[in-house]
């Protein structure tokens, strides 16, 4: 409804059109803001999200800020963490061991250390650890054997290379599934994989492994799906099961 405005009360009426068109037309409505009055950025808002139990989730495909991390800390109710340029360090590590529900993290172009490796050895519920541009050791895989529920783990890395590398995860009690990432694991690695018997799931790029060892490897662990650089192998006896 709109009003005619009386004599001399023509600015009241300009004034009223002016509000009437602001209402018909539609207002954007202003974008959230943190405590400091300043908009909250999208990962923020994640964040906040998990705080009032709306979501589990938290996504990033953009380097995360000092001050984004540290709002992560003790975060309770965060279970899944993926971060596609989140640049993790041996630092950010430290934090995401306060995370006390976390059960996947995903730390694309992260290069964690062998210290990275042993804080998050500190997240108990952690059951999906992918880290494919990592900067540990064997030492780093050695310090996972403490985490009960690891199923799945998938990693690469320029220190990762030989025979240890596989022997330090045939160790994993929970492992089910495995993607390494050009690591040349070679023969002799292939051999010490097939002590972890609760292994399902293989994926090995670049692992340097002869056809002669996995057809041996085919043979042994029948129970095993395998993919050889990124492909079924046609000795898996499981490969019309993916």
């Amino acid at each position: 409804m709109i009003a005619w405005a009386r004599p001399g009360q023509a600015g009241s009426f300009t004034v009223a059109v002016a509000v009437m068109a602001a209402v018909v037309l539609g207002c954007g409505s202003p974008a959230p803001k943190s405590v400091t009055g300043k908009p909250s950025s999208p990962f923020t808002s994640q964040v906040q999200a998990v705080r009032e139990g709306r979501a589990g989730r938290i996504e990033a495909g953009t380097p995360v800020g000092s001050d984004e991390w540290e709002s992560l800390r003790g975060l309770a109710g965060l279970r899944e963490l993926v971060l596609q340029r989140g640049v993790a360090g041996d630092a950010e590590a430290l934090i995401l061991a306060t995370l006390p529900d976390i059960e996947r993290l995903v730390l694309r172009r992260s290069p964690v250390s062998d210290a990275g490796f042993a804080a998050l050895a500190g997240c108990r519920s952690l059951s999906d650890l992918n880290v494919p541009q990592a900067a540990c050791t064997t030492a780093g895989i050695e310090s996972l054997a403490a985490l009960p529920s690891l199923r799945n783990l998938r990693l690469g890395g320029p220190n990762l290379a030989g025979a240890d590398v596989a022997r330090a995860i045939a160790k994993l009690p929970a492992l089910t599934s495995l993607h390494l990432v050009d690591v040349a694991i070679g023969d002799e690695g292939l051999e010490a994989l097939k002590a972890n018997a609760t292994l399902r799931s293989l994926y090995l790029d670049g692992a340097g492994v002869s056809d002669a060892a996995w057809e041996q490897y085919c043979k042994d662990r029948p129970d095993v799906h395998v993919h050889v650089d990124q492909a079924h192998h046609d000795r898996d006896p499981r490969r019309d099961h993916d």
